[in-house]
């Protein structure tokens, strides 16, 4: 099955890595370097599933996801983040997103947390 996803990280290498992932998987990627950029996509794009770093400049994942629910509730959003402070996670989930994953992650996790909620 083939899915949209979009990634959403201000680090331009898991950018680069998750995109080329689900590249292999056979799945369509888009990728943003901020927040801002992420809602925008969002907003205009039809994904199945966001991947949102939480700890972003200009604009946070939080405030991203935040954002992107306004405009489309259905939204399918797995956040990640490496930061060590849990609260930020709980409250991206309290603003919609479906699921954290610390990083670092594996390949597989990330490819099953995409699968568990296309």
């Amino acid at each position: 099955m083939e899915h949209r996803i979009l990634v959403v990280d201000d680090e331009e290498n898991i950018c680069n890595y998750l995109a080329e992932l689900f590249r292999l998987e056979g799945w369509e990627v888009d990728a943003a370097y901020d927040g801002y950029q992420g809602v925008k996509l969002a907003a205009d794009g039809d994904y199945d599933i966001i991947i949102m770093d939480i700890l972003m400049p200009r604009m946070t994942g939080i405030e991203a996801t935040r954002e992107i629910m306004k405009r489309r509730p259905e939204a399918k959003i797995i956040v990640i983040t490496g930061a060590p402070y849990r609260r930020q996670a709980e409250e991206a989930m309290e603003c919609g997103a479906r699921l954290f994953i610390k990083k670092p992650f594996s390949s597989d996790k990330i490819i099953e947390a995409v699968k568990s909620l296309a």
